[in-house]
């Protein structure tokens, strides 16, 4: 009877243990099922806000894009490829180019400054300073008139720089050493482990600064249809606050707003729509299930 008795309650015991192992599998079952559940609802939610809503407005636009960083040939040409898109939307019916940088690469300037006269041609064109337009950022706000600014914006700075850092002090410290191979005395004119020689400075402003300072102001003086011997009082690097080169290097002053509603007087029942340049990332399941539930569960609930 003993013996029975031990084994019934070792059954007991058994059953159990498998009665709480069923339970936890359900457990981790319906968990998991839950968050496939709100991953499915995430993403219905993503491309709901991000596709459905956005795609090609139904009514007439106008696109508004923040240039808002450094002027590289990457950053321009995700802005182009975005508005020749626009530029097929029979929707779109203006841009607006809202500036907020500080310049950066001359041939991507130029690039964008002709682009947007070409742009300018088929569908209108307005730019806004808002906080900045310096430099190359310059540069191409002078392709369109009338160019309007915020009183305190900053404008100017036509100019050329080359940057150049000096290693050689931290490179000795370190053990580093410059050993390159080059053929032509001008072929490395540029190195990061010595100072620039009056020859070096030469050769780079004859061949490199100059020539592009020249094309600056030959592109800027036609645009914005002044003398070279007029805007060069103005090219000297400078930085200005818009108010005071008014009529020189800015057409107008206005704040955002008043100018939003100075183009909606001649477009009527029109709306603004923010372009984002940002590519959008589809959210992604991150669920990890073991192949062994029960020791998943384990690490769940233990």
């Amino acid at each position: 009877m003993e013996e029975i008795k031990t084994e019934n309650e070792k059954l007991k015991a058994e059953l159990k243990i498998f009665k709480i192992r069923a339970l936890k599998e359900k457990i981790i079952l319906i968990g998991v099922s839950l968050l496939i559940i709100a991953e499915i609802i995430l993403l219905f939610s993503f491309f709901k806000n991000n596709f459905s809503t956005y795609t090609k407005p139904s009514k007439p636009y106008i696109a508004v894009i923040n240039i808002n960083k450094t002027i590289t040939v990457d950053y321009i040409n995700s802005i182009t490829k975005k508005m020749d898109s626009l530029l097929k939307d029979k929707n779109c019916k203006e841009f607006l180019l809202i500036f907020n940088t500080p310049g950066g690469s001359p041939s991507a300037s130029d690039e964008f400054n002709a682009y947007l006269k070409y742009v300018n041609k088929k569908k209108k064109v307005n730019v806004y300073v808002e906080s900045m337009a310096a430099s190359g950022g310059y540069y191409i706000i002078s392709a369109i008139k009338p160019i309007v600014a915020n009183k305190n914006a900053v404008v100017g700075s036509i100019g050329v720089i080359m940057p150049h850092f000096v290693l050689k002090k931290l490179a000795d410290k370190i053990g580093v050493e410059e050993d390159s191979l080059a053929i032509g005395k001008y072929k490395q004119p540029v190195s990061w482990f010595r100072k620039f020689n009056e020859k070096d400075k030469e050769y780079l402003k004859k061949h490199l600064l100059l020539p592009t300072y020249e094309n600056f102001l030959k592109t800027v003086a036609k645009d914005r249809n002044i003398s070279i011997k007029t805007l060069k009082k103005y090219a000297d690097g400078k930085i200005y606050v818009a108010s005071i080169v008014k009529g020189i290097l800015v057409d107008e002053i206005s704040t955002l707003s008043a100018f939003k509603e100075k183009i909606k007087q001649k477009q009527k029942n029109i709306q603004f729509v923010d372009i984002s340049l940002e590519k959008r990332k589809v959210p992604f399941f991150n669920i990890k299930v073991s192949s062994d539930i029960g020791e998943a569960l384990k690490e769940i609930v233990k």
